[in-house]
């Protein structure tokens, strides 16, 4: 009888066990249509990885296939670091060109990712749009040439007449003119030396 006893209870382990595995990859089910739903409200991508962290330590230590959540979150933490960078590439004054080839690299590496891409795609835009136009307003700067007739006459420069001065021609006050000159320059500290 013992015998029979621990073979029922053997069966109802295994039988309360497979039921609590159906539940709990019924819950994974859940947890990844919520994800998903996340991803179509395009929330931000803090969010996404956030949930996706929560997935992953919820569902560790059971014996569900996890591979494609550690996917997801590791290409989300990539792109997360490639826009932070990105942020601080534009917050340092980077050229037109180098933010447009920085938000084409990180388009291209994560266009099937789960994140919202749209607000990037459209900086791209906005960037392309300005670089078009100042390559425009350069083309009119190169080809606007001044007609010699509209022209600002130009100033010939004299020939300078050296005079030479003698021994005591330089009269005293203009001598004390150039030192009180030089002492005023003094008061400023950016003169010295």
């Amino acid at each position: 009888m013992k015998r029979h006893i621990s073979i029922l209870l053997s069966f109802l382990f295994l039988f309360f066990f497979s039921i609590s595995f159906a539940l709990t990859e019924k819950d994974f089910e859940h947890s990844m249509n919520f994800y998903q739903k996340l991803v179509e409200k395009k929330v931000r991508v803090e969010e996404l990885i956030f949930t996706l962290e929560k997935i992953f330590k919820k569902y560790n230590d059971i014996e569900i296939n996890l591979a494609p959540v550690r996917e997801k979150l590791l290409t989300l933490r990539k792109f997360k670091v490639s826009r932070d960078f990105y942020i601080k590439l534009e917050a340092r004054g980077a050229s037109i060109d180098e933010r447009i080839a920085a938000l084409k690299r990180i388009l291209i590496k994560f266009r099937n990712i789960d994140a919202d891409l749209s607000g990037m795609e459209k900086k791209l835009e906005r960037l392309q749009e300005a670089r078009a136009g100042e390559e425009e307003g350069l083309k009119k700067f190169e080809g606007f040439e001044v007609e010699k007739e509209t022209a600002a006459p130009t100033i010939e420069p004299e020939e300078e007449k050296i005079e030479e001065f003698e021994e005591g021609e330089i009269s005293g006050s203009e001598i004390e003119e150039e030192v009180e000159k030089v002492e005023d320059l003094k008061e400023f500290k950016e003169f010295e030396p």
